[in-house]
Order: structure tokens, then sequence, then C-alpha cells
């Protein structure tokens, strides 16, 4: 199987990275440095090849994209969590939030990742049973939130409806679009006190992937295949 992913620089993209790689597919795994982390180039070999994307920058997306061949599953998994390492950004409560904060999280989460389906759409379309999973949070449900983070949640309710769009969008017919919740795991963004380790994640992360049908293009998914309410 080729499988593109994006943000596998640490945390669940890193992992998702390894465990393809330890079944036997090829990968394409970019980060946003143009020098790539020593974890990820620690898994080099024949399978593995590295790119640089930016996900806020059309340019890198787009060269990223055209230097891809066929691609099987593409996992859109690049994103921020305010205040988390390596980030500037910080959410708030009403009357502290910030425009540019919010405009940067969005830039990130939401435009960025659907930018990411429309160059890597065609690629897709050349692949085996094609499928493209976007990262998105429970907190990107509007039925489930009781004070959820502004701009976290925000960006991750716009991502999940661009990408119901693109599901229904004639131009990615025969693509399997789906997006996906990793839970409360244990990676940066999630802290030290989350519930699930990044690894057993992935599992199940992988199996929702490998289960993919036609009929579950458009929904929003948890990383054991249940259903998370819009």
């Amino acid at each position: 199987m080729r499988v593109v992913i994006t943000g596998a620089s640490r945390g669940i993209g890193l992992e998702l990275t390894r465990q393809h790689l330890a079944r036997g597919d090829e990968v394409l795994a970019t980060c946003r440095a143009a020098e790539p982390p020593r974890a990820l180039v620690d898994l080099a070999g024949p399978r593995l090849r590295v790119a640089p994307l930016d996900v806020t920058r059309p340019e890198s997306i787009e060269r990223a994209a055209a230097g891809a061949g066929p691609v099987d599953l593409l996992w859109s998994n690049a994103g921020v969590y305010p205040g988390a390492p390596g980030t500037g950004v910080k959410e708030g409560l009403v009357g502290s939030l910030r425009p540019e904060d919010g405009l940067s999280i969005l830039a990130t989460n939401t435009v960025g990742a659907i930018l990411v389906a429309q160059a890597f759409l065609p690629r897709l379309r050349a692949g085996t049973r094609p499928r493209l999973v976007a990262l998105s949070s429970g907190y990107g449900s509007l039925a489930l939130n009781r004070g959820t983070p502004y701009w976290y949640g925000a960006s991750k309710a716009a991502l999940n409806m661009l990408h119901r769009s693109f599901a229904a969008d004639a131009g990615a017919r025969g693509v399997i679009v789906v997006v996906l919740s990793p839970g409360w795991s244990r990676t940066d963004m999630g802290g030290p006190r989350a519930t699930t380790p990044v690894p057993e994640t992935v599992r199940g992360m992988l199996k929702v992937a490998d289960a993919l049908k036609p009929e579950h293009n458009g929904s929003f998914l948890d990383w054991q295949g249940a259903t998370v309410p819009w």
C-alpha cells in the first residue's frame, strides 16, 4: 500500500509512519521542517521517503503532491493545538481571545487540511481503493460541546464541514473520505495525563482505515470505529 502522512515529525504522525513501515507499506512522510527530525530519520529505508510540507504554504503543499506517485491512503494529520510545546498560539476565555491566534489555528488545522486534500486528489484517484482520513477531534463535535476550547474546537468543526463537503463533491468520487478523532492520546498535544498510549491509538486508527468501505464516505468516526455525533 502507498501511504502519505502529513505532520509525521512526532506524535501520531510519527507513529503512523512507524507502523505502516512495519506492515511493509510504502510511505511518503511529510513534515514542516526542511530538515526532518532525528526520530523520522532513524526510520530511513527503501520504503520511506521524507519530504517537506508546510500546510500553511500552498506552494509547499503543491510541491509535495507533485512529487508523489499514486496514493492509496492519505493521513491528513498535520495540526496545531494551542499551548502545546513548539506552538506560539494560545487559547483564551471570553475577554482574552486574540484574532492572530484564531487565524493561525484556522490556517493550519482547517484551510491547510482541505488544501492538502485538494492537491493530493489526483494522486488518490490514481490509487487503489483510495482513502483520505483527516484527523479531527471530539472537540469538533457541536453535539458534544460543553465548553470546548474556542479556537481549536472551531478549527476542527470547520475541518469536519469542509471534508464532509469534499466527500460529497463529484470531483472526489471514488475516494472514501472520513474525519477521525484519535481521542485523548498521549502526545505532546494530549499531554502525559492522556488516557491512551500513542501506539495503541494508531493501531486502532489503522484498523479503522483498513475497514473503510464506500458507505463510510463522509463519516465522522473515532479511533475505534464508532460514529462521533456531528
